[in-house]
């Protein structure tokens, strides 16, 4: 019980605030700061590259076979299958 009313305290708590109103001035730089910082095409273009690359690179290595090698245990009972001794 005492647990519920603290949560409820809590949840309550920011009842009545008023929010936050930042001056003209700064919203307005910040605003066109925000407008005027643009990333260089160049950027972009290497990052577009890059993902290409990335994604061609695993669409490769999908769908390519890769040739499986015998272990040794293949190896050895391809040669016991040949003459079917066991020593």
């Amino acid at each position: 019980m005492e647990q519920e009313h603290w949560i409820n305290e809590v949840l309550e708590s920011t009842n009545g605030m008023t929010p936050a109103i930042p001056d003209a001035k700064l919203f307005a730089r910040i605003q066109a700061k925000i407008q005027t910082d643009n990333i260089p095409m160049r950027w972009v273009w290497m990052a577009a590259a890059t993902l290409l690359l990335l994604v061609s690179l695993n669409i490769t290595l999908v769908f390519s076979k890769p040739k499986k090698e015998k272990t040794a245990t293949e190896v050895m009972a391809s040669y016991l299958s040949k003459s079917n001794q066991l020593y």
